[in-house]
This record gives C-alpha cells, structure tokens and sequence, in this order.
C-alpha cells in the first residue's frame, strides 16, 4: 500500500487540462482519492473538475479502507 502523504484530489476544483495519469484513475474509482492506493477501494465522496462552459463536473470517487471518507480531508 502506498503512504498517505499525497494530495486528496477532493481538497480543490481540477483543471481538466492539467490532469496527471494518477488524477485520472484517482477520478475514476481505479485509485483511493485521498492517498493514490488501489486496493480496499470503497465509496469517497465526490471530486471537481472544471468546465469552461459548464461550471463544475462531479466525479464519484473512492477512498481506501484506511482513509477517512465523505467530510474528512
């Protein structure tokens, strides 16, 4: 397991364009949100990325079992 020392994603609006690969899969459940891990995976809340002409888009997200969840960052 990876440690936790790594960005949430869910702390800030993404900029699409700026993306990294491990933003991606952490966007899209693949990754924990909170730390990067890829086992233990269950539901974390939500992430943003940013939409010139949409506003926000919502992304569901997963958090692993050693993570805290929903409010927690």
């Amino acid at each position: 397991m990876q440690s936790h020392i790594q960005a949430d994603i869910r702390a800030a609006v993404l900029d699409p364009l700026l993306i990294s690969p491990d933003q991606t899969a952490r966007l899209r459940g693949q990754r924990c949100a909170r730390c990067g891990a890829d086992e233990n995976l269950r539901p974390g809340g939500y992430a943003y990325t940013a939409s010139e002409h949409q506003g926000r888009l919502g992304w569901v997200v997963k958090v692993c079992r050693t993570c805290p969840s929903w409010g927690a960052r």
